[in-house]
């Protein structure tokens, strides 16, 4: 399968690593901004390009990954189904749930496969947890913390990037609803500076458990993503803490190698499920159904947090 990627920027980086040892080939990227030494670094022989339609228009591609800032998302969609070509569209699928229906609507039109790149419920651990008995679901805490991301200046603009709500506590705002249902009320408070951001969700679900998820882009440079989540029903309970798990060690003639062995296998395990679906005509594992509630969550967390107040998801509507 070969595949085109837009975007040369940290999250192109992630998938153009996971494709590696794939059945897909990476038959170009396209970069309006340039590369950095995108394909050098990788070891690529791709061909590059500076606009997405050239890409689609002089490689044969199955489909395209784009791994673009938020605010592109809808036009190079557009190109992309334009083409009959199937997508594969990083999280969060839009800025707006507006935005989210127009993509979605432009891909059903195509007759194109659209798939989001939701990646927490292909990790591993968070998948493991997903799939346990602990009886009646009870209390859920999730975090994830994070310095802000200095890869992208459009992070800083958040009529761009959403903040912190849709772009980083999505991940497990999207990972709670999937494993305990619908929400029915959303609590938000946070705190802002040019380049930080600090934020608390509280979720009431349908079935009348809580979850709370905290989110930040607001620790030091010398702190690396930190992720904990948390799940207590009835019969049990489920923990893990990213900070916490066991690495790999492997010593050889050349040295030491340590290594968390499962580290960055969600990203290859959810291209690899989306592939698998495209070659067996099935739909996508996350499709744009499920990314436009995960997104209205996090809209709805950001307008609580603006009005003080709790907002019901589908009071959400644009």
């Amino acid at each position: 399968m070969r595949v085109g990627i837009a975007g040369a920027g940290f999250m192109a980086r992630t998938h153009a690593e996971a494709y590696d040892g794939m059945d897909c080939e990476i038959a170009g990227v396209a970069s309006p901004s340039g590369f950095e030494g995108f394909l050098d670094d990788l070891g690529l022989e791709s061909a590059a390009y500076t606009g997405v339609e050239a890409l689609c228009d002089r490689e044969e591609i199955d489909y395209l990954d784009i791994c673009t800032p938020t605010h592109t998302h809808l036009e190079i969609v557009r190109t992309a189904a334009d083409r009959g070509l199937d997508i594969f569209l990083e999280k969060p699928i839009a800025g707006s749930i507006e935005e989210a229906q127009e993509i979605r609507a432009v891909a059903e039109a195509a007759g194109v496969a659209l798939g989001v790149g939701h990646v927490v419920r292909f990790l591993p651990a968070y998948r493991k947890a997903a799939g346990l008995e602990i009886g009646e679901p009870g209390v859920a805490r999730a975090r994830r913390l994070s310095p802000f991301p200095d890869w992208g200046e459009w992070f800083g603009d958040r009529e761009k990037s959403g903040g912190l709500f849709v772009d980083l506590a999505i991940h497990d705002l999207d990972y709670l609803r999937w494993v305990w249902g619908e929400v029915e009320r959303v609590f938000a408070r946070r705190t802002r500076a040019e380049h930080a951001e600090h934020g608390f969700v509280t979720l009431r679900f349908a079935n009348g458990a809580v979850g709370y998820v905290e989110g930040s882009w607001a620790q030091p440079e010398s702190r690396t993503l930190t992720t904990e989540l948390e799940l207590a029903g009835s019969d049990g309970m489920v923990e893990f803490a990213s900070d916490e798990e066991s690495p790999y060690c492997e010593w050889t003639a050349d040295g030491e190698t340590v290594d968390r062995a499962f580290e960055r296998d969600g990203y290859r395990r959810e291209l690899e499920a989306f592939a698998d679906t495209l070659r067996a005509g099935e739909e996508p594992p996350v499709g744009p159904d499920e990314a436009i509630e995960a997104l209205r969550l996090a809209l709805a967390a950001e307008r609580s947090a603006d009005l003080g107040e709790p907002v019901a998801p589908e009071e959400v509507v644009a």
